[in-house]
């Protein structure tokens, strides 16, 4: 799977995407720049938009001894631990503390197939497997869709992983009574959470519920107790998350569009039987609607063994629960009554999440059934009436593959438009040869198997040789598979320095940048060169702030904007340049696709607003713009707003001075609206988590930071704490008195003490329950 990393010492995260695809990197102005550097796909984008960005920001906070819990690079500051996909406690970060971030990148990523498999194969021996079988579900659940499609995006997988270990632990506990595998239970849960993806992990609560409930009904009460366990001990994620989703716009009707969108078609149900029936995104012949979530997948020969199970042991229980939750959660991840419920009843998190994913739980079942199927097959394939039996149950599968065939090679004859059905079917028809081949392989294989004489040496290791093709043929089509999708680049492609974060980190000091049209900077890239942008790209995010990024598109806030982009205007239209004061950007990057000169500037880039041309570098420029409040600022200017409608109206106004600052509420101390010009303090410190500035006026005034406002953030003057107050809808200030002060900033949400104390509490008595559980000799 990874074999790139070891031969060709590439990296398994989408850097070539990176570079020939985002600005600045495509247009050149680094080394190792290459105009031919190609991209394999997008699928993997949240992998270098999010993942790598957060974790890198998260893991050197905490390295430099701080909490990562706020980023103030995107988004004009946003919270960060609890944005829950940063998944700054997860265990397997500590790779971070000994590498780079990029080679720690390599390991957290390859860590998953190799702990997935692992904990696979011991969950399938937990059920009394064989050798064989259980690392054949081992390699199965390795090369699975769920798995390969998100392995780069290095926190969906890591919830993933922690299925089997919960399965295998309730088996063996079950078994043995031994209160270990109780505490096995709790710590597999709580790392599915502290992996990064809330929806994978409510996944494996429901799957190990449901199990639990399976195998005795009445200890029920012992599953919630390990599942109320391992959520106190991963409080530390969870309370912070659970605030910031209060104050996230999730109920809007983008959501609602979102879960709608990303509800599985049926048609789409094909792809267990050949991954590639629509095409694919590496080959830019996709003609499907969606890949990644849209494209369940086990592998051909896996499923075969699945569904082999389920037709032989259909009286067996467990084949009977596993087969009718598959069927369950394959309807919840299709349209029907299980979607319906959940929005209409509007159920937290799911609501607003991708219900094509339920699939996940569907595949890890069907992944364990293949190895019950395969076990009794290479038992009893020597007997005639078996073998003959199960000829016959191939029949209708291979029904499938020729149905398949028939509509790939005569579809275009009836469909419309027939010139793009032949364009698709010739696809379907190329990519439909392999899981045809893997299909055929089984029967015509056992066959040959079968034939092989009595006299011959080969006799004797006739289920040796069938084991060995097996795995041969569906490890085939799982390397081709997992290597087709995953994509690999070279170090020097993951985020390299460039020219124009040179010159914005050596000149911009805290004031803010935006780039849009051809120059436009993906908005959560700042982060890594700690350069202060004002959009970002997260579904958790303060409300407030996206209202207003999404009111400069009409100068109001519109009923629903996007899930997850915070953007502003591609072009001036009035109101982004209003924001744009407020917020203190103070440089506009733009692209000069020939330059003749060193002063190729196009003002008329920037009609009504005021700019002059800085800097320019080849293709590369900076614009300033002239007029723009300072980051920080002191006045006495101010007004008392009625309600937001009002804040709204009066920032959009062209009249209004936006050096007067637009309260909710008179400030705690008398400030008399005085009009001289704004006073700017001096900046002492500016770190994510904390700000001082240090000011001496003479009059009582405001003291202004163009940083979003959160009511974790708190404030205080010579080490007294004072009110924080909202001005401009969503940016903070406080009254401060006249004379000379230092005036610090600290952001210290308690939901992440609160969650670090449970954590703490609960990581302890899970010690001390240990050691009475050796003492009681039932460990």
């Amino acid at each position: 799977m990874f074999f790139k990393v070891f031969t060709k010492g590439l990296y398994p995260i989408p850097g070539d995407l990176l570079v020939s695809f985002y600005f600045p990197w495509y247009a050149g102005g680094w080394d190792g720049y290459n105009p031919w550097t190609t991209h394999k796909e997008l699928l993997a984008a949240d992998a270098i938009r999010q993942i790598y960005l957060w974790k890198e920001l998260a893991m050197n906070q905490l390295k430099s001894g701080n909490l990562p819990v706020w980023n103030p690079y995107t988004l004009s500051g946003q919270p960060l631990l609890a944005n829950f996909q940063s998944s700054a406690f997860y265990p397997l970060n500590v790779f971070y503390f000994f590498f780079d971030s990029r080679v720690a990148w390599i390991l957290l990523i390859i860590s998953q197939p190799l702990l997935g498999g692992i904990l696979m194969y011991l969950c399938a021996k937990s059920f009394k497997l064989r050798d064989v079988s259980a690392v054949f579900a081992s390699v199965t659940f390795m090369f699975s869709s769920y798995l390969i499609t998100w392995m780069e995006n290095g926190n969906i997988a890591h919830s993933y992983i922690w299925f089997p270990a919960t399965i295998w632990s309730m088996n063996s506990f079950f078994e043995t009574k031994k209160h270990k595998y109780l505490l096995l239970l709790v710590i597999s849960l709580a790392l599915s959470i502290l992996g990064g993806h809330p929806q994978t992990a409510i996944y494996l609560y429901i799957t190990g519920f449901l199990f639990w409930l399976f195998k005795s009904s009445k200890t029920i009460l012992v599953f919630l107790a390990a599942a109320s366990l391992s959520l106190t001990l991963s409080a530390i994620q969870l309370l912070p998350t659970i605030e910031f989703y209060k104050n996230a716009p999730l109920s809007l009707p983008f959501s609602r569009e979102a879960f709608d969108r990303s509800i599985l078609p049926l048609k789409n149900l094909v792809s267990f039987f050949a991954s590639d029936f629509y095409g694919h995104p590496t080959n830019n012949n996709y003609w499907a609607q969606f890949y990644g979530d849209f494209t369940p997948y086990l592998g051909v020969v896996p499923l075969i063994f699945s569904l082999w199970a389920i037709f032989r042991f259909w009286k067996d229980k467990f084949i009977k629960f596993a087969t009718l939750t598959s069927f369950f959660f394959i309807l919840a991840a299709t349209h029907g009554p299980i979607t319906y419920l959940i929005k209409t009843l509007k159920i937290p998190i799911l609501n607003a999440t991708t219900p094509s994913r339920f699939i996940a739980i569907s595949i890890f079942l069907l992944t364990i059934m293949a190895a019950f199927g395969l076990a009794d097959f290479l038992k009893n394939y020597k007997e005639k009436k078996y073998f003959t039996k199960f000829v016959h149950f191939l029949l209708p599968i291979g029904a499938i593959y020729l149905s398949l065939w028939i509509f790939a090679i005569l579809g275009s004859k009836i469909l419309e438009p027939k010139n793009i059905w032949e364009i698709n079917l010739a696809v379907t028809r190329r990519n439909l040869i392999l899981p045809t081949f893997m299909f055929l392989s089984i029967p015509i294989g056992t066959l040959a198997i079968r034939l092989i004489g009595v006299q011959t040496f080969l006799n004797k290791i006739k289920t040796s040789l069938l084991t060995a093709g097996v795995f041969a043929v569906f490890i085939t089509g799982g390397v081709y598979y997992s290597n087709k999708f995953l994509p690999f680049s070279p170090k020097d492609f993951i985020f390299p320095d460039h020219l124009i974060f040179d010159w914005l980190r050596q000149n911009a000091s805290i004031n803010r940048f935006y780039a849009s049209g051809t120059a436009y900077i993906d908005y959560n890239f700042p982060t890594h060169y700690k350069i202060y942008g004002t959009e970002g790209y997260d579904t958790l995010r303060l409300e407030r702030y996206a209202e207003l990024l999404a009111s400069s598109y009409y100068g109001k806030v519109p009923e629903s904007y996007s899930r997850s982009d915070g953007v502003f205007p591609g072009e001036e239209n009035g109101y982004r340049k209003r924001l744009f004061e407020v917020l203190g950007v103070k440089y506009l990057l733009d692209k000069e696709d020939n330059p003749r000169s060193n002063a190729d500037w196009h003002y008329e880039r920037f009609v009504g607003d005021e700019v002059r041309g800085v800097w320019q570098q080849g293709k590369f420029q900076v614009y300033e713009r002239e007029k723009v409040l300072p980051r920080i600022f002191q006045t006495t200017k101010h007004i008392v707003a009625e309600n937001d409608s009002q804040i709204i109206e009066k920032i959009y106004d062209p009249t209004f001075d936006l050096e007067t600052l637009i309260l909710e509420k008179e400030p705690i101390i008398k400030i008399e609206n005085k009009q001289h010009n704004i006073t700017i303090p001096e900046l002492i410190k500016y770190e994510p988590n904390q700000v001082i500035v240090k000011t001496n006026t003479p009059d009582n005034t405001l003291l202004y930071l163009s940083d979003v406002y959160d009511p974790n953030w708190t404030v205080e003057i010579d080490g007294k704490q004072t009110e924080l107050l909202r001005a401009h809808y969503s940016f903070r200030t406080l009254a401060l008195p006249s004379g000379e002060h230092l005036v610090t900033f600290k952001y210290q949400p308690k939901a992440v003490y609160q969650g670090m104390t449970i954590s703490l509490v609960s990581l302890t008595f899970l010690i001390l329950l240990t050691f009475v559980f050796i003492k009681k000799k039932n460990f």
